[in-house]
């Protein structure tokens, strides 16, 4: 107790930094242990419709699922692989997919926002390829897919399946 009395300025000048960080990296953490999305979502993987030209397979219309005919454009001589899609419910509590038949996605009130009802939103992940100022670069990662909102993100468990991963998801929307 002595010691410390004899260098309060140097306890002061120590403990000022340590505090600092623990603050900044309590206000970056601690959010992220007490906001939690509440929405779970639908999404298809595998409706693949960037070689169509008349839409997706699944839409939204008046809170509801619907399917929709795929044709293949008439002067196209390339047919694509088709992978059968499948629809998933995604439970953010659990942070897991389970896949759904088209009958259960029907009876599902579904809202088609891009952000939820509690101001959660899916989005790419992004990269960085290197440290300032010498390898300076990023984008956006197609690989990842994350639950964002309110200044906190979530790394999102899918289950996809086809080839092309860029492709492979599509948020149709959330469940009220």
């Amino acid at each position: 107790m002595e010691m410390i009395k004899k260098n309060i300025t140097l306890v002061i000048g120590i403990s000022i930094p340590i505090l600092m960080i623990l603050f900044v990296a309590g206000s970056i953490y601690l959010p992220g242990l007490f906001i939690k999305p509440h929405f779970n979502f639908l999404y298809v993987s595998g409706d693949d419709s960037y070689y169509y030209n008349n839409g997706q397979q699944y839409s939204i219309q008046n809170d509801k699922l619907i399917k929709n005919e795929i044709k293949q454009p008439e002067n196209s001589n390339y047919t694509p692989p088709r992978v059968e899609s499948k629809l998933y419910l995604y439970d953010v509590t659990k942070n897991e997919s389970k896949e759904i038949s088209f009958s259960e996605a029907q009876n599902l009130n579904l809202d088609s926002n891009l952000k939820s009802p509690d101001d959660f939103e899916v989005v790419y992940g992004s990269r960085d390829s290197g440290f300032f100022p010498f390898f300076w670069g990023g984008g956006t990662d197609y690989n990842a897919r994350y639950l964002k909102g309110h200044n906190v993100s979530k790394k999102l468990n899918l289950q996809l399946n086809g080839s092309s991963y860029y492709y492979n998801f599509r948020f149709l929307g959330w469940i009220k």
